[in-house]
């Protein structure tokens, strides 16, 4: 079975699919450490009991990031294969769920990281585009890898402009192009 890392298709499926598996196991456990210590000495305030509580914060860690990517979906493979003809083997990052200390998270479909800036798509109809987009130039020039950022909403104009711009490919590009990524994929759930 092929991993599925942020930024690549089906990321948001199989992390939340994950996380849920870890948060029941854990939920398990903490339960079933807390019934054993009760029922073979007869009293809560055992070893096991504290094992139990400590496990607590790291279950309750992972499940905050399943509650935040809950309301998330990721994109049908067809509109993927849509992207992929277009830009080819470029740097494109999809499912990026963009977070920020004080917004709600951000939902990014897709991000073309190319020379002439950082072209994104999003289907979150709350979003504030305008906002997001200093948001994304401001994490970049933190990061001393300043570029535009361009959000759509629109996905006709979306994929015009995807076709106007020149192919890159991941092998040959600038590193800025890479970095420009690993920015967008460190600020991600």
């Amino acid at each position: 079975m092929r991993r599925n890392t942020k930024g690549h298709h089906g990321y948001i499926r199989a992390r939340k699919r994950n996380l849920s598996i870890m948060v029941g196991v854990l939920t398990a456990g903490i339960i079933g450490l807390v019934l054993l210590g009760y029922l073979t000495l007869g009293t809560k305030n055992n070893w096991l009991t504290i094992v139990a509580i400590l496990t607590v914060l790291p279950t309750a860690n992972l499940a905050v990031v399943l509650t935040a990517l809950l309301p998330f979906k990721g994109r049908p493979t067809e509109e993927y294969e849509q992207v992929i003809s277009i830009v080819g083997d470029g740097v494109l990052d999809t499912e990026l769920i963009i977070t920020s200390k004080t917004d709600k998270s951000m939902e990014i479909d897709y991000a073309y990281f190319h020379e002439n800036g950082v072209f994104c798509y999003t289907t979150q109809k709350s979003m504030d585009v305008k906002r997001t987009e200093e948001y994304l130039k401001t994490m970049l020039k933190n990061n001393e890898v300043a570029s535009e950022v361009k959000v759509f909403t629109d996905w006709k104009a979306y994929l015009k402009r995807l076709r106007s711009l020149e192919p890159s490919s991941r092998k040959t590009c600038d590193e800025k192009l890479l970095q420009m990524e690993g920015v967008f994929r460190a600020i991600a759930l």
